[in-house]
């Protein structure tokens, strides 16, 4: 007698997404750039900016930050 084979499963890994949502417009068009001294964080729709000095965050957490700065009003 043989036996049946089981199939395998694999586990999906998530991963962030590269591109974001702008706060002020809505589009997924928010890119994260690292400079040599500084974190970047420019939208291509509407150009909205902001910069940050390097640390050792990820580029999400500077993403949150720029977030967090724009609803506050620091942005504008």
């Amino acid at each position: 007698m043989t036996r049946k084979k089981r199939r395998v499963i694999k586990p999906v890994k998530r991963v962030l997404p590269k591109i974001l949502r702008c706060p002020r417009c809505g589009m997924i068009a928010v890119s994260v750039l690292k400079k040599e001294d500084k974190w970047v964080v420019i939208c291509g729709n509407c150009s909205l900016r902001y910069e940050k000095p390097i640390s050792q965050q990820d580029y999400i957490d500077v993403y949150n930050e720029f977030v967090d700065a724009f609803n506050a009003g620091k942005l504008s």
